[in-house]
């Protein structure tokens, strides 16, 4: 590729093998071999984003940016850069070869080098910039527009029917929390200390009586959630709660609350597990790149 990477421990890595490392840190949705150049070329395109000093990653935070964008004529000037630098998801092979066994590791480390080979050089760009080629691991039927989590539109990142991953194990989870567990772990992340303030009983009441979602988008993911004088974003309760996505119900059940979630991530770009399902339909990378990233094309 051109681009070395400096890894945490000194070593020095080539960026395709890095780009190799990305895929190998999310393939649970991904088993078919057009789904999985189809990933490595998301993989490549953001490497190479964070590598031109952009920060596109899974979280999505770049997308807030309308100027997050990198000119695909600058991909010559980039030599060097640190891992740490990069804030993406890496996965060694040696760490690889420990989380699946020797022989697996094997048939996994062809598939990846095959994918990678298949696929070298090529990036998707849209109008002779690089994508934000986010993803995510399952939808809630559909994807949904960057407009609608963000406020800003990015052309490519708008809302295409997914109805495939509502097949998925991961399409739905439920957690049942009695209200004291609820209110122990809201204590924990709360850096103001307001709720240890209050009175025990006191605080399972409010939440019994008034917690409730205030905002959320159109698709139902949540934006705001309150109990009485007490307010928390939808990512902050995703994370309190260990939570799939910010699109969650809350309910009274049985004397405990009950989250109730659907899909896996933002919702927004690709989808890993309905990409594989197109791939197994026959559908090619490319394919499956132009149905989820709308007007993008692949540079190579």
């Amino acid at each position: 590729m051109g681009i070395t990477v400096e890894m945490k421990n000194g070593e020095k890595m080539d960026g395709e093998q890095f780009v190799i490392g990305m895929a190998a840190s999310e393939l649970s949705y991904i088993k078919e071999e057009e789904a999985l150049k189809a990933w490595m070329i998301v993989c490549r395109t953001n490497f190479v984003k964070a590598a031109s000093g952009e920060n596109s990653s899974k979280n999505a935070s770049a997308t807030q940016n309308e100027g997050n964008v990198a000119d695909v004529a600058n991909i010559g000037i980039i030599k060097n850069i640190k891992q740490k630098n990069l804030n993406l998801d890496y996965v060694s092979m040696k760490e690889l070869e420990e989380n699946n066994g020797r022989k697996a590791y094997l048939e996994i480390k062809k598939k990846l080098e095959d994918a990678s080979d298949a696929t070298f050089r090529q990036m998707l760009t849209y109008e002779n910039k690089y994508a934000d080629a986010l993803y995510h691991e399952v939808s809630i039927g559909k994807t949904v527009s960057s407009e609608e989590i963000y406020s800003v539109a990015v052309p490519y990142l708008i809302s295409v029917d997914s109805s495939q991953d509502v097949e998925s194990p991961d399409y739905m989870d439920v957690k049942i929390l009695p209200y004291d567990e609820v209110l122990q772990k809201l204590i924990k992340a709360d850096k103001r200390g307001r709720l240890e303030k209050i009175d025990k009983k006191q605080n399972i009441k409010i939440l019994k009586s008034s917690l409730k979602i205030t905002k959320h988008t159109d698709n139902g993911f949540v934006q705001e959630i309150m109990a009485q004088d007490n307010k928390w974003t939808g990512e902050e309760w995703k994370k309190i709660f260990g939570l799939n996505s910010t699109n969650f119900y809350l309910e009274n059940y049985n004397g405990k609350l009950r989250m109730v979630t659907v899909g896996k991530g933002h919702d927004m770009g690709m989808s890993l597990y309905g990409a594989n399902v197109l791939a197994k339909k026959q559908l090619s990378a490319a394919t499956i790149l132009s149905y989820y990233y709308p007007g993008t094309k692949i540079l190579d």
